[in-house]
């Protein structure tokens, strides 16, 4: 089963490191997109045979299309691997395995052609999802608008109309999910076709509010691979209101243990919670955590 891990990365080099470590295998490669803000010298030494950096580095910013675009030159870069992959899997440098890597080998084996990407359709208010993230105007939070985002950002939804998604999107249903997702290659290839033959549909998500969560699973939704999507692998905790997942801690590192993981019961997703493989957020101040769950998944090291 060969695995190319595209990781979108900006801090805590040796929890990077780990992360690479813990996945590594002779049929896995790691494709790194390092934010361009970050200092490349602490993540250099990672670079080797098995682990490519791009050279493009993209100033990445939360909820901004800058994450479409780092998520794309990292696919792009394992997509032209002289053998393809079957599967490419999307994490973050706050990510890390819960299982071992024969154990998430085996997974996939499984699972083979399954698309692992959630799909939920707009609107769906309750979990993240209102018809406002593509009616509303949003700013990028980037500079120089980062100091003032939100001040601008409220006047601009009292003062400028709804902004017409429809006709962007064509007669494409919109859906949101999980940025973090594993996809076969033919479905990576379409992915990245449909966003690159849709430079309308690009500019628009310029300033739509979290289009990292929403071109890649509009992509494969209004495909053929839409039978296939299933979920994210990624274990998130959420907790009601707040912009982003919690940092893992014990208790949660504590359910781990169970032979089969299932997503959190507070993922921000309304559909039925499955198995999952890996989780986050971890920081380099977490390897007491990652000790542990190193230890964890020393105990189901085979087949899933």
């Amino acid at each position: 089963m060969r695995l190319a891990y595209l990781i979108l990365a900006h801090n805590n080099p040796r929890h990077v490191q780990r992360l690479v470590a813990s996945l590594s295998s002779p049929d896995a490669r790691f494709f790194v997109h390092l934010d361009r803000k970050a200092d490349l010298a602490p993540f250099a030494h990672l670079r080797s045979d098995r682990v490519a950096f791009s050279e493009t580095r993209i100033d990445c910013a939360w909820g901004n299309i800058s994450l479409v675009d780092a998520t794309l030159v990292v696919a792009r870069m394992a997509l032209a691997a002289p053998e393809p992959f079957d599967y490419y899997v999307l994490l973050s440098g706050a990510c890390y395995p819960i299982k071992s890597t024969r154990y998430v080998e085996s997974f996939f084996a499984k699972h083979a052609g399954t698309e692992f990407i959630e799909g939920i359709l707009f609107p769906n208010a309750a979990f993240g999802k209102p018809i406002e993230r593509l009616t509303r105007f949003f700013i990028a939070r980037e500079r120089p608008f980062a100091r003032f985002k939100w001040k601008l950002q409220s006047l601009l939804h009292r003062v400028l109309p709804p902004r017409d998604y429809r006709r962007h999107f064509g007669g494409l249903a919109p859906v949101g999910g999980s940025q973090w997702w594993a996809l076969t290659h033919a479905a990576l290839v379409h992915a990245c076709a449909f966003i690159a033959e849709r430079p309308e549909l690009y500019r628009f998500c310029r300033h739509v509010d979290c289009p990292d969560e929403l071109l890649f699973q509009t992509a494969l939704w209004n495909s053929p691979f839409r039978d296939r999507m299933s979920h994210s692998l990624t274990y998130t905790h959420w907790l009601p209101g707040k912009m982003g997942p919690e940092l893992i801690d014990g208790p949660m590192v504590a359910r781990f243990r169970a032979a089969r993981v299932l997503d959190s019961s507070s993922n921000n997703s309304p559909h039925e919670k499955r198995e999952v493989l890996f989780a986050r957020k971890f920081t380099d101040a977490s390897t007491n955590l990652v000790c542990e769950i190193d230890t964890i998944r020393a105990a189901y090291p085979d087949a899933a």
